[in-house]
């Protein structure tokens, strides 16, 4: 009876013990998978600001493409039209780089390409987390996006109701405003992906383009001062 009693206690303590090593497990893995989560919604969530900062940064050659184009039709000083031709292809040449890039990533940019949609995505993003970090940080990029859009087209709509001479101020203090403004995305960018060899040389490339059209356009505005 005793010897009976010894083996019910001995296989009971052996089921408690594996279940006490399965509850432990299950915890592990649970914490695991908790961790995993983490890591992949950062990894979601840096996608996202990625994907929104080279939409900023598409949508600003956008506005001096268009704000070029505008001065080649309108500008009446040779000069002036002569620098937006510049303007025009330095930032033609910088969104090309940058649509080359963002598809090496496979990223899809409203802004780099012609259309008006505003919608980001980036093909491929998955992983434990990571879809769902990406699409809370992307929540409400697109209505951002489209609102900078349609301020950018009402500024170029009023610069294209003024003629002559007042035209050509008002475009070359424009120019020099965005040109600030684009050095400031462009350092924020440098910054921020300064480990991103590709993507940094891109930025440090643009930016050196842009102070200098900064620097021109601030001439030609002095000099038109002066007439």
């Amino acid at each position: 009876m005793g010897k009976t009693n010894w083996k019910t206690r001995a296989v009971t303590a052996a089921v408690m013990t594996g279940l006490m090593g399965f509850a432990a497990h299950a915890e592990d893995q649970s914490k695991q998978e908790k961790h995993e989560m983490k890591q992949g919604k950062a990894v979601g969530e840096a996608a996202a600001r990625r994907v929104q900062y080279v939409g900023k940064l598409a949508v600003f050659n956008n506005r001096q493409i268009k704000l070029a184009r505008l001065a080649e039709q309108q500008a009446t000083d040779p000069q002036v039209k002569q620098f937006a031709t510049k303007l025009r292809e330095d930032h033609e040449n910088s969104q090309s780089q940058l649509r080359d890039w963002a598809q090496q990533k496979k990223m899809e940019i409203s802004a780099l390409s012609d259309s008006n949609v505003t919608s980001e995505d980036q093909t491929g993003t998955g992983g434990s987390g990571v879809q769902e970090g990406y699409q809370e940080k992307m929540k409400g990029s697109g209505e951002k996006l489209g609102k900078a859009i349609d301020k950018s087209n009402e500024e170029i709509t009023k610069l294209q109701s003024k003629e002559g001479p007042e035209f050509d101020k008002a475009f070359l203090t424009r120019i020099a405003e965005d040109q600030k403004k684009g050095k400031d995305i462009l350092k924020e960018g440098r910054k921020e992906y300064k480990n991103d060899a590709s993507f940094l040389a891109l930025l440090s490339d643009t930016e050196r383009t842009v102070s200098g059209n900064e620097t021109q356009a601030k001439e030609l505005e002095k000099q038109m001062k002066k007439q």
